[in-house]
């Protein structure tokens, strides 16, 4: 029992700060930190700090959000609560592997799926557009590991 409320204790904790902090960009299978947010021009300042810091990268193949890219989407998900005006563009990126048209199909899933999560938080369907772009802008050329796990991302603008 005492250590059930330990686990308790220790987990609204880091319920409570991570509540309490902004967008972060997610960690999984990114080999280099340096990775670069997106740029907003016609957004308050605000808005940016928050938008250029939303970036859910993924796992090869895969379009399931982790418990790090949801903690990066609450920031996104808060944003748009407090301002009913914000639409925004959600854009998803594969790697070089594959065909096109896979990687283009994986994009969409990707972008869907962080699109959903912010629907199930409240957002209204008709303020989030989404859009694949496949293996077509990569944010990292080269055909390795590191490059690959820059790739594998949802970026919102």
């Amino acid at each position: 029992m005492k250590n059930s409320l330990n686990q308790f204790l220790a987990l609204s904790t880091i319920l409570i700060f991570s509540a309490c902090s902004s967008v972060q960009i997610t960690e999984e299978a990114v080999a280099d930190q340096s990775v670069a947010g997106v740029s907003i021009t016609s957004k308050s300042t605000a808005t940016q700090a928050v938008l250029a810091n939303a970036v859910v990268y993924f796992e090869y193949d895969q379009f399931n959000l982790t418990a790090k890219s949801i903690q990066a989407l609450k920031g996104v998900s808060d944003l748009m609560k407090r301002n009913s005006k914000i639409t925004i563009s959600i854009e998803g990126h594969a790697d070089e592997r594959g065909t096109r048209e896979y990687n283009l199909a994986l994009g969409q899933r990707r972008a869907e799926s962080v699109a959903n999560y912010l629907i199930a938080n409240g957002i209204q369907r008709n303020r989030l557009i989404t859009k694949s772009y496949g293996e077509e802008r990569p944010l990292s050329l080269g055909s390795n590991n590191s490059a690959w796990s820059k790739n594998r991302r949802v970026e919102i603008k």
